[in-house]
């Protein structure tokens, strides 16, 4: 296996043990109600980390890396992995 193999792997693994600890979360609360709370990069990272996203201009770039800082930590491990696999497959001589 290729490291790009492993690393796609290694994010899929994380993304469902998030999503695993997540709901363990959610029945563990002792409200009448379920609420899931999806944790975001936001979540992590201090405010002072994120201080450069108010100085790009509001275009389409801008929308970009908003929605991938705000997007499921799920979520975006889950695609990262994709993405390694992807790269796996285009280094990967025929």
């Amino acid at each position: 296996m290729s490291k790009y193999t492993v690393a796609g792997l290694v994010s899929w693994l994380f993304s469902g043990l998030l999503v695993g600890f997540q709901a363990i979360a959610v029945f563990m609360k002792m409200e009448d109600k379920m609420v899931w709370k999806s944790l975001t990069l936001v979540d992590f990272l201090d405010e002072g980390h994120l201080t450069w996203l108010d100085g790009i201009s509001r275009g389409a770039f801008y929308t970009i890396i908003h929605f991938i800082v705000t997007m499921p930590l799920y979520l975006l491990l889950f695609f990262i992995g994709v993405q390694f696999f992807i790269m796996n497959r285009l280094t990967t001589p025929k």
